[in-house]
């Protein structure tokens, strides 16, 4: 059993590791496709006609695509008023209860996206301006937050440690510029 968890948490860590990657490999793109289109401007007098809409599906699929890795390591945005108040009483309760929510609410996109990437396929979407396919950028949102409801189920049956945040005492000061320097 113990060789099967570590086996699990490995995997879905390259896997994470991996969609994190390529999350990093398209804001690079964002960010060729930019420049591409300030340099077309200013030399010819034309812009890259797909920048728009590129960049746009290129942002989202980069923000879903490092949700996973995001949450493997529990390095999200959390409100903690409410958990931190509960804590000494009903820690694992509490913990359990955010694991089902997160696992209903990631598996109900999930299911929800599923149905509308069918219908991008067999209609072979594009987008509206510039005719750039649509189901390649509709298949990463079911991809990344499939891998992120596996990552919640892991949590909740012991393949994966409880997520371990540190308290607010023991995270750096920020220096305050006085600016000067």
């Amino acid at each position: 059993m113990a060789k099967f968890k570590r086996t699990s948490a490995l995997g879905l860590e390259y896997l994470a590791l991996g969609l994190a990657v390529l999350a990093t490999m398209i804001m690079t793109g964002i960010v060729a496709v930019i420049v591409t289109s300030v340099v077309m401007r200013r030399f010819a007098n034309s812009p890259l006609h797909i920048a728009e809409d590129l960049i746009g599906l290129m942002l989202s699929a980069s923000l879903f695509l490092g949700l996973p890795l995001v949450t493997l390591r529990a390095q999200h945005i959390r409100v903690s008023i409410v958990a931190e108040a509960l804590k000494a009483r009903f820690e694992t309760p509490v913990r359990v209860a955010a694991l089902l929510v997160g696992l209903m609410f990631f598996g109900w996109i999930v299911f929800e996206a599923i149905p509308w990437l069918e219908f991008a396929w067999k209609r072979n979407l594009k987008t509206e301006n510039s005719r750039v396919l649509l189901y390649p950028w509709m298949a990463v949102l079911p991809l990344s937050l499939g891998l992120t409801w596996l990552i919640f189920l892991a949590r909740l049956v012991g393949v994966l440690e409880p997520e371990n945040h540190m308290p607010l005492e023991s995270l750096p000061d920020i220096a305050v510029s006085d600016g000067q320097g």
